[in-house]
């Protein structure tokens, strides 16, 4: 049997790979003797592929071997050696094989993209793609639960929505699990607490209130904003951000007036919260109000380059005027 796990979402393909493995030695291997792993081409391995999957179990009936990054670094022979014998012919009826792959066909080799084609028609190929949105929300809420913990909605939009990696995700999970302690559910609160300070989340609001020309309530925001974090020029390129992206967002509502947010969050590569911000934002200024904004930045960008004027003063004069 040849199991192929493969995607760019490499966290959830190595916590499925853990689970087979953990299976493994559950159902038929307690005593942990039978589990190979070999990373192909790492020299501190030193492993051969071949006398691996040929190798017979030790007091057991089944094997597992999990060969990782085959496809990437494997050599042509040894590709076509494993198209031979383990795809085109039944494998070991004693060994399960476990091809691991990041991005198995990325080098564009023919020998890589041509077992890459004929293991992914095997009805044990399973594919793991980048989880946006929705889905990756989900995925928190179902990794929450298999930790014993529970996340509201909000919680869990906010935790994927400030956090890229996914690592960096689980880790966090993690920790909120652990200080929830399963007893309550885990709420926006408890995501505040733990994760660095939203600063972007604050500036979107400052410019929610300067889209409604509320130019005092901006100025107090921008203040929790100094609060949590008092680097200039790292809030300037915030603030340049947000207009760059809600002028974005003008060219594609004028382009098209029924734009959805999930069509705005995939041509400009943000989360869907932010797409439905800017949306709603964008709607309440024209492109030549934008231009103009546009224009006061990079003023500002360059005063604040050539240090002729304290770079914070020139943020708030920004937002206050």
């Amino acid at each position: 049997m040849v199991l192929y796990v493969y995607g760019p979402d490499t966290k959830r393909s190595r916590e499925h790979l853990d689970k087979l493995i953990e299976k493994f030695y559950r159902e038929r291997d307690p005593q942990k003797l039978n589990v190979k792993r070999v990373v192909v081409g790492d020299a501190d391995d030193g492993c051969d592929v071949r006398g691996e999957l040929m190798t017979a179990p030790f007091l057991a009936e089944k094997r597992m071997v999990v060969l990782e990054r085959m496809l990437e670094r494997g050599d042509a022979d040894l590709l076509a050696w494993f198209e031979a014998r383990c795809v085109e012919r039944e494998p070991p009826s004693d060994t399960i094989i476990v091809v691991w792959e990041e991005e198995p066909v990325k080098k564009a080799r023919a020998a890589s993209e041509k077992l890459h084609a004929r293991l992914v028609e095997s009805k044990f190929a399973q594919e793991f793609t980048t989880l946006e949105g929705k889905k990756r929300e989900a995925w928190v809420v179902r990794a929450i639960a298999e930790r014993g913990g529970s996340i509201s909605a909000d919680a869990a939009s906010e935790l994927t929505r400030r956090l890229s990696d996914e690592y960096e995700v689980s880790n966090a999970i993690d920790v909120l699990v652990a200080y929830a302690g399963g007893a309550r559910v885990i709420g926006v609160r408890d995501v505040d607490l733990f994760l660095p300070p939203d600063v972007e989340s604050k500036i979107f609001e400052a410019m929610d209130l300067l889209s409604m020309k509320k130019h005092g309530a901006a100025m107090k925001q921008l203040a929790n904003v100094w609060f949590v974090d008092n680097d200039p020029v790292y809030i300037f390129a915030m603030l340049h951000r947000q207009v760059r992206l809600l002028f974005q967002t003008r060219e594609l509502l004028d382009d098209n007036p029924n734009v959805s947010d999930m069509a705005i969050s995939k041509t400009l590569g943000v989360h869907a919260f932010v797409a439905k911000k800017m949306l709603g934002q964008a709607r309440l200024w024209t492109r030549v109000e934008l231009i103009a904004w546009y224009d006061r930045l990079i003023e500002i960008d360059y005063a604040i380059k050539h240090g002729t004027v304290d770079a914070r003063v020139l943020i708030d004069k920004f937002v206050a005027v």
